[in-house]
């Protein structure tokens, strides 16, 4: 299920909603750590990958549909902005979006 409809719908058990989205969060840390050590290719494969999980995130929470509470919601907005921001950075800084992407995980931890 997409990390999108997950977070908007609840389509599945809130368990596995939350396991799927901090699966995707691990996907993404993985990624920008192999980024930090590759070339210049696997860095923006690993950008390019990480703006498309904050932009499924925003949509997710900007939804009408998204059962989080109104706070949660508008910190995950400012969150994902804050990452979009660096993110569109000519060189993102990989240690900061490891940082709040392993964050995310740790939240999400709590949940399942």
């Amino acid at each position: 299920m997409p990390l999108g409809q997950t977070i908007a719908t609840g389509g599945a058990s809130l368990a596995e909603s939350r396991a799927a989205e901090a699966e995707a969060f691990r996907a993404a840390v993985s990624r920008l750590r192999q980024a930090r050590a590759g070339g210049v290719g696997r860095r923006a494969a690993a950008v390019r990958a990480t703006r498309r999980l904050w932009q499924a995130v925003l949509l997710a929470v900007c939804s009408p549909a998204c059962p989080l509470p109104d706070a949660l919601r508008d910190g995950f907005g400012l969150l994902g902005s804050a990452v979009l921001r660096e993110l569109e950075r000519e060189q993102p800084d990989l240690d900061f979006l490891i940082m709040v992407n392993e964050q995310v995980v740790a939240g999400l931890a709590t949940y399942h």
